[in-house]
């Protein structure tokens, strides 16, 4: 279920990346049922998916994998307290739609990594070290984006790591709306989430809430965009690209509940506003830039 070595592999992309290193070290995967393969693209901006990395979720022999994409979502979202079911991995993401991701053949882990990612003993997989999950929505083209996972920041913080991993959260959502089709994008994250960074690197976010009850975790922001070329070549740090962002007229504290609440009343009552940028986290702690649209 691996490649062709980094040696041998045709460079893509055709522009300026924030770590091409990624490119050598990685491969990417797809999890796809059969009846949506044919929508995808398989080497979005020339990057191609090994056959043998393209995994159906109806197969047996795809379990040990599915685990360890359960393993890498909790020890990205365990800490917070919003790991996922297995069943909710199958029923909101491996049928309906599909996961996107780099890893790294087993071969050429770092060993120390092995008992962090609790592989089991005999796994010759490939080793998901980041994953983008987005389901389809009613109208082609449009995609919810379901959950962004990246081992960058957890294996950065283990002792003895020297693995430079920077841009892979970014790099990985990006691919997966080429690979995708994303043409209009909805998601949602919380103020707090490191994860808000990543996403404004797409460009700004406009604002549909701002507080949500109806979310497990009420202090949620949903968003949406616009899929570009020009996004998707920023976010992976092309720097020949400028997007346009508005100045704030605003800052939201990410534990400032009330203003939150404020907001989605000016959003319900028809105001637009957008997140222009990434959250600036300081002593004060994490505030988060708002612009009024026109």
């Amino acid at each position: 279920m691996t490649g062709q070595p980094p040696s041998s592999r045709a460079q893509p992309f055709g522009f300026p990346i924030a770590n091409p290193g990624l490119v050598a070290l990685l491969e990417p995967f797809v999890v796809v049922a059969p009846f949506n393969r044919p929508m995808l693209e398989l080497a979005p901006y020339g990057w191609r998916i090994p056959a043998g990395n393209v995994i159906d979720p109806l197969r047996l022999g795809s379990e040990p994998f599915l685990a360890q994409l359960q393993r890498l979502d909790g020890l990205t979202f365990g800490p917070e307290g919003m790991p996922m079911d297995r069943w909710v991995f199958y029923d909101c993401a491996e049928l309906p739609g599909a996961i996107y991701g780099l890893g790294i053949a087993p071969d050429r882990l770092w060993p120390w990594a092995r008992d962090l990612l609790d592989l089991p003993r005999g796994y010759s997989a490939l080793v998901p070290l980041s994953m983008y999950i987005a389901i389809p929505m009613r109208r082609p083209g449009t995609w919810f984006g379901h959950n962004l996972a990246s081992l960058g920041p957890v294996l950065r913080s283990q002792p003895g790591c020297d693995v430079e991993l920077r841009g892979l959260g970014a790099l990985t959502k990006a691919l997966a709306f080429r690979c995708f089709g994303i043409d209009q994008f909805w998601g949602a994250t919380q103020w707090l989430s490191r994860a808000l960074f990543i996403h404004t690197k797409f460009g700004p976010l406009d604002l549909q809430t701002a507080y949500t009850p109806a979310h497990t975790e009420s202090e949620t922001l949903t968003y949406g965009f616009r899929v570009t070329d020009e996004k998707l070549r920023a976010s992976m740090g092309d720097t020949t690209v400028s997007l346009h962002r508005p100045e704030p007229t605003r800052w939201i504290d990410g534990r400032d509940v009330a203003a939150m609440q404020s907001l989605q009343d000016e959003l319900e009552a028809g105001a637009r506003y957008c997140v222009p940028g990434p959250p600036v986290h300081d002593e004060r702690g994490v505030r988060v830039p708002i612009a009024a649209l026109d």
